[in-house]
């Protein structure tokens, strides 16, 4: 199981009293013939009871033990002893055997991918014998019904069983009883956001908190141990039910820790567990250790993801425009937006030859994710073979804040899934932009906060899939500003957002930075000049961005080509800096590639060969800066 300085369950055996009610789940699922349901004005389907009289069949009926027998099943798979109290229930041989009836039935009705749940309406009381022996711990299952009496048996025994700590589990906190019992525990198993604010009984409770409380908060996609958190997922395929993969969860990170296992070996043995558990039975140490060990190896490859992308002499090529926005370079040329053509265009510059020479990295749009070139494979598995870096812009563009013309991006909702089957292809980055501009009263503090939590939340949940988060936070040059309020916008931005990080703990060494360079506006009277531009960028670069990031990429932003190598060379003569650091072109370097190539097929040799001698052009003026990487995104 857990190797080298991890602890052994074989070596470290501890005692778990479990209490709780002892269920047994009852699983329906139903055929989905439409004459069996009724469909009202909202197109819900409701069962009707009816059926014409006729039978009504069901392709799946499991019938397992719930409730506490659950958390019982998990810590004796993880080799803890463990028994529930005042109950003859045993685990053996891998199997939960049962003297007794069950103290509840439940019936879980599944349709399609709804579950309806038929429980009774009163629940046993669940009861309190003082155990033989003392434990190190006491675990109040989901299951139990607390009542007062409960409580006040549990806070008693607790009185004169000095070593033995709690462990509460609750749907849910209604009661000054429950309420009690939370504040009594060492660690609190939650069924809500982290962010959210407890909303706890109304009536004052005697006891504060108990002094080093740990909370864990579980939700349908988030575990939360203390700092600790992890994303997981289970497609609704044995119709598992939440009641369960909670108690698989809860059962499994106190399995973990009473066992001497650190907060992360907890959560990561537990999200494995909610992932892969069956009703059948959830995983056993080794397993578990072996999939925990998958994920460590996962995120271990972040910081060297995130050095390969800034390889000296190489580049990381953007071609993730989006339909809506490839659409207007294509009309200049009288280019149809079609699927294949958008296809074509991104091949003509994943296929030059010897680009790996130059290029350590390619960020694609979504669709492109899923196209295939003409070898047959898809871009992602044609560029991985080019030992070339794929990743991707997860983003879904701009929107307006309310009541306001600033910006903020949209993409969060659903993002988790998205990294996640985006690191299951193959991808190994992904991209996130930020667009900011200076104006009246621009960028107000709702805007900046908006967008730097979302670029760290963004950058964490990257991290959690296994892609290499690249935050883009861009003060564009749309304006007549003076360099000095771009410094000023910046540094601000740049702040706030490497606070957002901290807070999230994001792995900086596993992350780049991609920013602009401090200039003046486009329409600015006065335009800066390299050498205020290099030291004002210099500065914020060496003020604001940890030591310990990946890597930074300075964006062009609009300027020319000639511009943006002046200004880089002008940033770079003030460096050292404690990062590799990188210059970010796009249009400067696709725009006279497309206009020989403009769709004719024909041309496409003589479109890369221009492509190429941009390339080393940039990588000439690298190596006579002395620069440690370059960038071209």
């Amino acid at each position: 199981m857990l190797m080298s300085k991890r602890m052994c369950y074989n070596d470290f055996m501890s005692k778990i009293l479990i209490i709780g009610n002892i269920l047994k789940d009852i699983y329906i699922k139903l055929d989905e013939r439409d004459g069996d349901f009724e469909v009202d004005e909202k197109d819900v389907s409701w069962l009707n009871l009816a059926f014409n009289g006729g039978e009504h069949h069901f392709f799946k009926r499991s019938s397992i033990y719930g409730g506490a027998a659950v958390s019982l099943g998990v810590l004796s798979k993880l080799g803890i002893q463990a028994k529930i109290l005042g109950s003859q229930t045993e685990f053996k041989g891998g199997e939960l055997l049962r003297a007794d009836a069950p103290d509840d039935y439940r019936y879980i009705l599944c349709y399609k991918e709804e579950i309806t749940y038929f429980v009774p309406s009163e629940r046993k009381p669940t009861d309190w014998s003082t155990p033989s022996d003392t434990p190190e711990w006491v675990f109040l299952d989901r299951s139990a019904n607390v009542t007062a009496k409960l409580v006040e048996e549990v806070a008693n025994f607790l009185k004169f069983a000095k070593g033995t700590k709690l462990a509460v589990h609750l749907s849910a906190v209604r009661t000054p009883e429950e309420q009690r019992l939370v504040n009594l525990a060492d660690i609190v198993f939650r069924e809500e956001e982290p962010s959210r604010e407890a909303k706890f009984y109304a009536q004052k409770v005697s006891e504060p908190a108990k002094a080093g409380q740990i909370i864990c908060y579980l939700t349908d996609n988030l575990i939360q141990f203390g700092e600790v958190e992890e994303r997981w997922s289970r497609p609704r395929t044995d119709m598992m039910t939440h009641l369960t993969v909670y108690s698989t969860i809860a059962s499994t990170i106190l399995g973990v820790i009473s066992a001497g296992g650190t907060a992360q070996d907890a959560v990561l043995w537990a999200k494995a567990n909610a992932e892969q558990a069956t009703l059948e039975g959830s995983l056993g140490g080794t397993k578990l250790e072996e999939l925990a060990q998958i994920e460590r190896d996962k995120r271990a490859n972040l910081r060297l993801i995130a050095e390969s992308l800034m390889s000296f002499g190489e580049g990381v090529l953007a071609l993730d425009e989006s339909p809506k926005s490839i659409e207007r370079k294509f009309a200049q040329y009288n280019l149809k937006n079609s699927w294949e053509m958008r296809r074509d265009y991104r091949f003509l510059f994943c296929s030059t030859p010897n680009l790996d020479q130059y290029i350590s990295g390619v960020i694609l749009a979504d669709e492109t994710t899923k196209q295939k070139v003409n070898a047959g494979a898809d871009f992602v598995q044609y560029l991985t073979s080019r030992k070339i870096v794929p990743g991707v812009k997860v983003d879904q563009g701009l929107t307006k804040l309310p009541h306001s013309d600033e910006d903020y991006t949209l993409g969060l909702d659903g993002l988790d899934q998205r990294l996640r089957e985006y690191y299951r292809h193959g991808l190994r980055f992904a991209k996130w932009r930020a667009r900011f501009e200076i104006g009246q009263d621009k960028p107000g503090i709702i805007a900046i906060d908006r967008n730097c939590e979302a670029l760290a939340a963004f950058a964490k949940e990257c991290q959690l899939a296994g892609l290499v988060p690249m935050i883009e936070a861009e003060v564009v040059r749309d304006g007549e500003h003076k360099i000095e309020e771009c410094l000023g916008v910046t540094h601000k931005i740049l702040g706030k957002l490497f606070e957002e990080m901290e807070k999230r703990k994001v792995d900086l060494s596993g992350c780049v930075l991609k920013t602009n360079m401090i200039t003046s506006g486009k329409e600015a009277e006065f335009g800066a000049t390299p050498d205020e531009v290099g030291m004002a960028t210099a500065a914020i670069l060496q003020n604001v961005v940890p030591r310990n990031i990946g890597g930074v990429l300075l964006l062009s932003g609009g300027q020319t080509t000639e511009e943006a190598l002046r200004n880089l060379k002008a940033v770079i003569e003030r460096g050292p800096f404690s990062w590799p650091v990188s210059f970010a072109f796009a249009r400067a370097f696709q725009d006279p590639v497309i206009k020989i190539w403009q769709g004719q097929k024909e041309q496409s040799k003589l479109a890369q060969e221009a492509f190429v001698r941009r390339l080393e052009s940039a990588h000439e003026i690298e190596k006579r800066l002395q620069v440690a990487v370059m960038k071209f995104a």
